[in-house]
């Protein structure tokens, strides 16, 4: 079978046509535990321990098939596995196992996953809820229908559920031996950051309606006044005023115990395991408890609910998942159910804020500051005149549209020879308003994209995108050696400038730079690595803004080779930990290796 008929047959059995109504189980009288193993006519629910526990063998068994038989036949023998699982139970199970498989296989990496708008169009359409008729905020019911554009945007709700399926909480099975079970490098860390820099960008985009920043879902027992209904078939809707519920075997008041816990722990700074405490030397080790993954302090009963520390993150999900009307007798979860839907719920960032604020809350108290008083011997310029230089506004970090650089779009365009030109040798000391190519203002709009039914009709649905830009950074090597260095570049709304979790990473880089150099880069925004290495849309690069213009500040930090350090190395350094006592991030710019320069982002209506 060739590789293009092996693709069309994954796309079929992932693909999820009509819509599926399979329920969530509900205990009955004596009755049963939705932690008991799935049965076939209920709904998978990752976030289950035994759910995912069957996912992850059936992955296992699909890795056996193709190490059995390797190439295109191994692979036909593990599509021909899925098929005859799906017929077993809701197939979404088989579906995540085999997105498991083509995650960590490496025979599976080489087939294609279609995009989600074309393997389950319903679960991508837009809710299209009633607009308030002013701007609200959160508690009072509707506010939150002015992010659904945020929220319902189809390519991030896949790269949360492809999160899911490169990070599994339970680890995924070794491709060399099946039965062996791995967790990614960095996972701890991975769950940290996405989710921290996913908060960071809804906080910013709540900020362009003028809204405050999301509160944590910490209280238990309070109304939650965000209602949604996605309108999508499948799942039920939430009405506003409802209270956490609890569901067979796990009530509201084990959830509690843990959040005390695992709060108490982040305040401390020690885990306890029956009568004995452990020093967190990481935030790593709380980030796999309060998850929880096999490297959880809980040791063997990881797996367990009722654990010590239970599966925190995950079934406060799940709670949220099946909070249902008073009236409902359907049995259908909420978006939060799937990986696929779930960051259409306001609940979903307010729940993961809470989680967030444990994690930070051990940072902040009890992590080692970066030592940020030694930089790399790199400059770049804050001003180029005598006197005192205005602040934020570095001739040496410019951008230019795409369409304002003559002969951008042509294929065989030298971006780099383009931006020495320009803006090197003779032009170096040149300033900004010299070069008409460049630009201080950033543009976004919400374009309508079509999303195509199995019928052949098509649904508009409103996607937030930006203008094409680029950056061209200059920087003096100011070592007699070649240097080789990490460029990172990160973006922050002027009102958050002063709190580190709400800068909002949006590239980073190697780069090497000759002996003496006067270095000029050249680095397309279309390069930026959050989307190409961490999955993040590349048309929610940007984040909104407003009609009128919202002032946010570029930063861009330097790191060489004798600074590349196991903290530096972190993913959303410099502002992954608290900052040494006197230090400020403002103080950062005053850095030679650090450049900072204040952009506006200007929303066009449509």
């Amino acid at each position: 079978m060739s590789r293009e008929e092996l693709n069309t047959r994954l796309g079929e059995l992932l693909s999820c046509r009509e819509p599926e109504f399979h329920a969530i189980p509900r205990a009955p009288e004596g009755g049963l535990s939705l932690f008991e193993p799935p049965s076939p006519e209920h709904r998978f629910l990752p976030s289950l321990p035994t759910h995912l526990e069957q996912a992850l063998s059936t992955a296992a068994h699909f890795m056996t098939l193709a190490n059995a038989r390797p190439g295109e036949e191994g692979l036909a023998a593990v599509l021909d596995a899925a098929k005859w699982g799906a017929r077993l139970g809701d197939p979404e199970w088989v579906r995540y196992a085999l997105r498991l498989f083509l995650a960590h296989h490496p025979e599976g990496r080489a087939l294609t996953v279609p995009p989600l708008p074309e393997r389950a169009p319903h679960l991508v359409l837009p809710s299209r809820r009633t607009m308030p008729p002013r701007k609200g905020s959160p508690g009072v019911p509707g506010a939150e229908v002015w992010l659904d554009y945020f929220r319902e945007d189809s390519g991030l709700n896949e790269a949360v559920e492809t999160w899911r399926v490169r990070y599994p909480a339970a680890g995924h099975p070794d491709p060399a031996q099946p039965s062996r079970r791995v967790l990614p490098a960095r996972h701890a860390e991975a769950f940290w950051h996405t989710h921290q820099q996913l908060l960071a960008r809804y906080d910013t985009e709540r900020l362009s309606f003028g809204m405050p920043r999301t509160a944590p879902l910490q209280d238990f027992t309070a109304p939650l006044n965000e209602a949604y209904d996605s309108r999508l078939p499948g799942f039920a809707p939430r009405p506003p005023g409802l209270s956490l519920q609890g569901v067979p075997g796990y009530g509201v008041e084990d959830h509690a115990t843990r959040r005390d816990r695992l709060c108490a722990a982040a305040s401390s700074g020690l885990l306890w395991h029956g009568d004995t405490p452990t020093d967190i030397e990481n935030v790593e080790q709380l980030a796999h408890t309060v998850e929880s993954t096999p490297a959880s302090l809980d040791g063997e009963a990881w797996r367990d609910p009722l654990g010590p520390h239970g599966s925190y993150h995950h079934l406060g999900e799940l709670l949220l998942a099946c909070l249902h009307a008073p009236r409902d007798t359907s049995r259908l979860p909420g978006v939060m159910a799937s990986p696929a839907t779930a960051a259409r719920d306001p609940l979903f960032y307010r729940w993961h804020r809470h989680v967030d604020d444990i994690l930070d809350g051990w940072r902040s108290t009890h992590q080692t500051p970066h030592d940020l008083s030694e930089h790399t011997p790199v400059r770049m310029r804050a001003w180029m005149t005598e006197g005192p230089a205005p602040m934020h506004q570095s001739p040496d970090l410019l951008l230019c549209l795409d369409k304002d650089v003559p002969g951008m779009g042509s294929p065989d365009f030298d971006g780099q020879r383009w931006g020495e030109e320009q803006f090197g040798g003779e032009n170096w000391d040149g300033r900004p308003p010299s070069f008409p190519m460049t630009t201080h203002v950033l543009r976004t709009h919400l374009a309508q994209r079509p999303v195509r039914l199995p019928d052949g009709s098509e649904v508009l649905k409103p996607r937030l995108e930006h203008e094409p830009f680029s950056y061209f950074l200059r920087m003096e090597n100011l070592l007699p050696r070649e240097q080789r260095v990490t460029v990172r570049i990160h973006l922050v709304a002027e009102p958050f400038v002063d709190e580190r979790r709400m800068w909002m990473e949006m590239d980073g880089f190697v780069h090497t730079l000759r002996p003496s150099e006067r270095a000029v880069i050249f680095r397309p925004s279309r390069l930026a690595s959050v989307v190409n290495e961490r999955g993040w849309p590349a048309h929610l690069l940007l984040p909104r803004g407003r009609r009128e213009g919202m002032l946010f500040r570029f930063q861009v930090t330097v790191t060489g080779e004798g600074q590349e350090t196991e903290t530096s190395s972190e993913w959303g350094y410099p502002f992954n930990r608290p900052f040494a006592p006197g230090q400020r991030i403002v103080d950062l710019s005053k850095r030679p290796d650090v450049a900072t320069r204040n952009i506006w982002l200007i929303h066009e209506e449509g």
